[in-house]
């Protein structure tokens, strides 16, 4: 019953987004060469990374520094109201970045990634930085219910034999002396979401070590989060995931349709290689039909959905983040159909990159981008200053999928960027003190504040 709630939750929160057929791409693994041979290796986006990129003796990993905390999950963690509430913020999430891009765009977002980088974050979070946090991103689960929710997602995801899932944290703190970490958020990060936890000189080096990270657990399907690091960050939270699947029942030859036109958003059509076969099931969610396409071991599927005839995908997402329908119920209880059902799909390649900070102000988080307001001091400290205050000042997240005949290769990073900055003192009337007329003066004992002389002028 456990597995099969995870599943469902899952399967509700990973949303991909409408896309036209960029090419045909492909490859899985190392360990599997079949669906990997017309895939190019090395650094470009979308390749298989043969060799991990080393990280550099500048970052140290102080990982196994932190003092582990007990964790455990149970089947109340993921119960159905829940399931419901992460279902619905995935859509609303989905349908706010829609509305911010235009229609006509490529859209493709990991819900997943995002509440994997937000709930670690939120360790650290107090007041109304917290709640607006956990009703944005958890859809209104606190913190305290979201730890054991993300580590059972994990722990389910990374255990599945057919498929392959990466999931990975991790906490890079600028090593200058000036901030220390939180030991209670530190345990809660590392016990919860099995960060690594680095302390860096934030310089080139470590630009280059953050992107060499992502791309390891990524499998170099994304191989940069981050171009340079300003004087202001202080640290970076970053979720990074990766999947490769087979199809569950490959297609033949007969199935590949090359040549096949794909109507564009403006009226335009495109040749694509189009992918034919007959399915099991189908669900209705809204106003759209839909397909579920299953990878090997029938533990996670491809989900499409077409909307009705005049609605655009804009408008569709827009009614179900209105209430229109539950997109994991529907995910989870498919329909049947007593004669067969007929699907064709294009092979298509997207990646897409979005700064997320505007998305998330308009959506109602807004004290965790103040810089005087933001209270993240369950995170780090100043170790002498206490004037300074910690903010988000970036929230990057990149995605890529490539959706072929022989499976799908999928990755995405969420990072979060935390800055410091002096807080701004209440303004006060200045004190103006001229000694242009008679005064007194001394010349005392600080430690007794005796005068040693004492004295005054009465004329110059």
């Amino acid at each position: 019953m456990k597995k099969k709630i995870i599943a469902g939750l899952l399967a509700g929160m990973m949303i991909a987004g409408c896309g036209t057929a960029q090419g045909t791409g492909g490859g899985t693994r190392e360990s599997q060469t079949e669906p990997g041979e017309h895939v190019s290796s090395g650094s470009e986006p979308g390749s298989s990374q043969e060799t991990p990129v080393e990280i550099s003796e500048e970052s140290i990993n102080v990982s196994e520094t932190v003092s582990p905390i007990e964790v455990s999950y149970s089947e109340s963690d993921l119960n159905e109201e829940w399931i419901s509430a992460l279902s619905g913020s995935s859509v609303n999430l989905f349908e706010n970045i829609l509305e911010g891009s235009g229609e006509g765009q490529n859209i493709l977002i990991s819900p997943t990634s995002m509440m994997m980088a937000f709930g670690m974050t939120e360790n650290g979070a107090a007041g109304g930085t917290l709640s607006e946090m956990e009703n944005v991103i958890n859809g209104g689960i606190s913190c305290q219910q979201m730890n054991p929710i993300m580590y059972a997602m994990a722990e389910h995801l990374e255990s599945s034999e057919d498929v392959k899932w990466n999931v990975a944290n991790s906490v890079w703190m600028r090593n200058d002396g000036l901030f220390e970490i939180v030991p209670e958020f530190a345990q809660a990060a590392r016990s919860w979401y099995d960060a690594d936890i680095w302390m860096a000189p934030f310089d080139e080096g470590t630009v280059r070590d953050i992107n060499g990270w992502v791309s390891n657990e990524t499998r170099g399907m994304i191989n940069e989060i981050i171009n340079g690091i300003d004087d202001e960050n202080r640290m970076f939270l970053i979720n990074a995931m990766a999947f490769e699947g087979e199809w569950e029942i490959e297609y033949s030859e007969d199935q590949i349709i090359e040549n096949y036109s794909f109507t564009n958003y403006d009226g335009s059509t495109s040749n694509v290689t189009m992918l034919f076969s007959t399915e099991a099931s189908y669900i209705e969610l809204g106003d759209g039909i839909g397909f579920i396409r299953p990878y090997k071991g029938n533990q996670y599927s491809f989900v499409g959905i077409l909307p009705d005839e005049g609605i655009s995908v804009n408008d569709y997402i827009t009614s179900l983040a209105s209430g229109g329908a539950d997109f994991s119920e529907a995910v989870r209880n498919p329909r049947y159909h007593d004669a067969d059902i007929y699907v064709r799909m294009p092979e298509f390649t997207t990646e897409y990159e979005i700064q997320m900070r505007d998305v998330l102000t308009e959506m109602g988080m807004t004290t965790p981008f103040d810089p005087e307001n933001a209270d993240f001091s369950g995170i780090m400290r100043p170790v002498s200053d206490p004037e300074y205050n910690i903010w988000i000042s970036s929230v990057l997240h990149k995605t890529f999928i490539d959706v072929n005949r022989e499976g799908t290769r999928a990755a995405a990073v969420t990072s979060i960027s935390l800055d410091t900055c002096m807080a701004t003192p209440e303004y006060v009337e200045p004190l103006y003190i001229t000694l242009d007329r008679p005064f007194v003066y001394a010349i005392v004992d600080n430690e007794t504040g005796l005068p040693v002389f004492l004295g005054c002028v009465n004329s110059l």
